[in-house]
């Protein structure tokens, strides 16, 4: 017995701790860690919601499909759900409206505060100005820059008075 309780010791002390990673904004581990050991939290929807919004927040949007298929037990849950699948929805068409030229002028989604969400609103309601191969939004005295490269990622570059404060790209 001793020798089992000194073999989980160590894990025991440095198990990671999703709540106090995510609340010192290591969003990028957060999601990296629930979206590797997502059985473990399948059932937890507060801890599966905290991983959401730490992939969210880090990008990593790849992981919300599993994360929006197993929040159906609560409420906030499901709201949650719908939260990221927008997000998701919102990335692809993106993604295709720069890779394929889709016309999005039929969709209509709520614009959340996240910047795919705004760039792809502005797509929609045709509230841009196109300059060779990048899209430029301006939004809440804000401009947004989007473009593609030849490794077929999308960029989105955020400047506050002509600086660059965020970048963000999806693949």
């Amino acid at each position: 017995m001793k020798r089992l309780l000194l073999l989980l010791i160590p894990f025991i002390l440095f198990a990671f701790d999703i709540k106090k990673e995510y609340l010192a904004k290591n969003y990028k581990s957060v999601c990296k860690y629930g979206a590797k050991n997502f059985y473990k939290f399948k059932k937890n929807e507060d801890l599966l919601s905290l991983i959401g919004m730490s992939c969210v927040k880090s990008d990593y949007f790849i992981y919300l499909p599993n994360i929006i298929n197993a929040l159906k037990y609560t409420k906030q849950g499901r709201n949650n759900a719908l939260y990221f699948s927008i997000l998701f929805l919102e990335k692809k068409l993106l993604y295709s409206y720069m890779m394929d030229g889709t016309n999005l002028s039929y969709y209509r989604l709520p614009m959340i505060n996240h910047p795919v969400s705004i760039v792809v609103t502005n797509l929609i309601q045709h509230k841009f100005k196109k300059k060779n191969d990048i899209i430029i939004i301006n939004h809440n005295k804000d401009i947004y820059k989007v473009c593609k490269d030849k490794e077929m990622k999308v960029y989105i570059d955020i400047y506050k008075n002509n600086k660059l404060v965020e970048s963000h790209w999806y693949r």
